[in-house]
């Protein structure tokens, strides 16, 4: 618990670690994924070629490194998020155990996280792209759910992860999550904001993933990722990461939002849960005012169907998250009410303000509202009085002190 307040986050990071492919790939595709080495033929983290094809435009696109203003420059006191953690050695306790699980729990503990449910770091890119063979896709999709369902085994009652789908065939993505859920106990899916394949999240296409979100009764959430081949910021914006990091966050996830519910996804799966994570969310007032602005003028005529208002869809399907520090988060609450909101810490992120995410959030708003957001990810990701008793039994077992 924070400060008396339950906490559940909603996207916790692991960081894979660096032989996951080569220990739980199926070995029939191998071949195809070539991970780097160091200088003793050691596998290291850094840039996994697929098919011959980096893993992120990020290698790829960018064409030099930027010079480094002078140290004292480049110092920064500003409120947001910063490339703070490393320098001051907050994750050395994650490094130095290779941000194990141990290290996962740990960091739980220092935000006073109950409940976290995991999403991948390397895995944000790692089959977002066209043209991708479906095949390999599942093939790495299962190495990643396999072994983040043995990472989680540590602490079950903690670690809650989400299953990577691979979105190149949807009968396929379905198949996965049933797998996932049924048997390795994910509590919903992470899946991009971004077309694949021609598909966008207005298809018809998708309406069997949909479906089976809603009948296993688990959560879809959405993560954007910067760098993955199949964004569309990279043709708007190239090879400078600062243009495609601002806006492929937010953007793609308005975008995703505008798509699913003008087309009536909310409508016809009405217990679909949505998360749109790590975007902040002050963008979602405007958007639904947008939409609702329009109503008069197209829904008759271009989706007779809905039978909601653009807020009413979103406080009955969807949750948004913020990170803790922005300035607009009571005001947010206030529109679209704070229930609907969600937190995540980022860990173990360069952007992250780890291990004071919670800390920000309870400095920035009312007591109040950080507890209403505090708890938005068990509303998200349907975690009862259950799930929060067996997490303060875990955390005692561990250490009685965290727990009170």
């Amino acid at each position: 618990m924070k400060d008396g307040l339950r906490f559940v986050d909603c996207d916790m990071h692991i960081m894979e670690p660096v032989d996951l492919f080569d220990k739980y790939l199926d070995k029939k595709f191998r071949d195809r994924v070539v991970l780097p080495v160091d200088s003793k033929g050691q596998f290291k983290r850094g840039m996994i070629v697929i098919d011959g094809q980096a893993t992120s435009l990020d290698h790829e696109m960018q064409q030099h490194r930027k010079r480094s203003l002078p140290k004292a420059k480049t110092e920064t006191s500003q409120p947001l998020s910063g490339s703070r953690m490393a320098a001051g050695g907050y994750l050395n306790f994650a490094i130095e155990r290779n941000y194990d699980a141990e290290a996962q729990v740990m960091g739980m503990e220092l935000e006073g996280i109950d409940i976290a449910v995991m999403f991948p770091t390397m895995g944000l890119s790692l089959i977002a792209r066209d043209n991708m063979d479906p095949h390999l896709a599942l093939a790495l999709c299962q190495a990643y759910n396999n072994w983040i369902h043995e990472f989680a085994q540590h602490s079950p009652d903690q670690l809650k992860w989400a299953a990577m789908l691979p979105m190149q065939d949807v009968n396929m993505a379905c198949a996965e999550l049933v797998r996932c859920v049924n048997e390795l106990g994910a509590v919903g899916s992470f899946v991009r904001p971004n077309a694949i394949d021609g598909h966008f999240w207005h298809s018809n296409y998708w309406n069997p993933l949909f479906e089976m979100h809603c009948e296993l009764d688990v959560a879809m959430g959405f993560h954007e990722g910067t760098g993955a081949h199949n964004s569309h910021m990279n043709v708007l914006y190239g090879e400078n990461r600062f243009y495609r990091h601002v806006a492929s966050h937010w953007i793609e996830m308005q975008q995703a939002l505008i798509a699913m519910l003008i087309a009536g996804v909310f409508e016809f799966y009405p217990t679909l849960r949505v998360g749109y994570l790590e975007a902040q969310n002050s963008w979602v007032p405007g958007i639904l005012t947008r939409i609702e602005w329009d109503y008069p003028q197209y829904r008759d005529s271009h989706a007779p169907y809905l039978s909601l208002t653009p807020k009413e869809y979103f406080q009955r399907n969807c949750w948004a998250a913020v990170e803790g520090s922005e300035p607009e988060i009571e005001a947010t609450a206030g529109l679209i009410g704070a229930d609907r909101m969600c937190i995540s810490t980022d860990y173990p992120h360069f952007d992250s303000n780890f291990p004071n995410v919670a800390n920000n959030l309870l400095n920035n708003v009312t007591r109040e509202t950080a507890a209403a957001i505090f708890m938005g990810g068990a509303g998200l990701w349907n975690f009862d009085e259950e799930a929060f008793q067996k997490a303060i039994k875990a955390m005692e077992a561990r250490n009685p002190a965290a727990a009170e």
